[in-house]
């Protein structure tokens, strides 16, 4: 007895399903299979889980299949580079096997092509990682050993270090140097200068000020002597006139 299509369809439908019981998700069987289908690259068992690649896949039987390609659309994707290349890996594969069930053959293909890729993805992520390490390193080595000086480079901070502390030095110069103030910038900037003046001279303020009087005796002195000969010579005069 010859099976017609759809039993051959659904033949091809219960092996998939026994072969990919977690993968395969089951749409409808009326009026032909129609399916999804989670490809994952297999052999990647040293690429992380975050850089593994996988397609679903929505795959629709027709009266056509499997003497015609069946209708598969990718609906979903990780880490996939290229999808046109997956498509054309898919036109190509249902292609070379008409005439005979095919999907457990293109699963598998593709599941090859999602390694190749995890693969790819997951060596470029290590060169990335190791590149970042090195020039952590670097800098860190650099932080370390400083700028290397040339001649060129040390001759150039040298007069510009120089440079600076002369101009370092003058400064301190000129403010360590006193200046010189007028008499009435000592009053201006101080005022008590002026005051104990006043004081000395008014005997305000409650201080006793007090004097040495033989330091003027010779003073007072040489004044009567001068005014006894001054009424002396005054007197001859007047006896002249007379």
């Amino acid at each position: 007895e010859i099976m017609s299509k759809k039993e051959e369809q659904l033949q091809e439908l219960e092996a998939l399903t026994c072969i990919y019981p977690e993968e395969i998700e089951v749409i409808s069987e009326d009026p032909y299979p129609k399916f999804k289908l989670y490809i994952k690259s297999t052999h990647d068992t040293n690429v992380d889980s975050q850089h593994k690649s996988a397609l679903t896949l929505e795959v629709k039987f027709d009266e056509t299949y499997p003497e015609q390609p069946p209708k598969i659309t990718i609906i979903d994707s990780e880490n996939v580079d290229d999808i046109n290349f997956i498509e054309n890996e898919i036109k190509k594969i249902c292609e070379e096997n008409l005439c005979m069930p095919m999907i457990f053959t293109l699963s598998s293909h593709l599941s090859e092509q999602l390694s190749i890729q995890a693969e790819s993805h997951h060596k470029r992520f290590k060169e990335h990682e190791e590149q970042k390490r090195k020039a952590e390193e670097e800098a860190e080595r650099s932080r370390f050993e400083g700028t290397c000086v040339s001649v060129e480079s040390f001759i150039k901070w040298k007069v510009k270090f120089d440079a600076e502390m002369a101009e370092l030095k003058n400064i301190k110069i000129d403010e360590s140097e006193p200046k010189k103030l007028t008499g009435r910038q000592l009053f201006e900037k101080d005022r008590s200068l002026y005051e104990s003046d006043i004081k000395f001279l008014s005997g305000d303020g409650g201080e006793v000020v007090e004097v040495d009087e033989s330091l003027f005796q010779d003073i007072i002195d040489l004044d009567l002597e001068d005014d006894a000969s001054t009424n002396a010579n005054v007197g001859d005069l007047s006896d002249t006139e007379q």
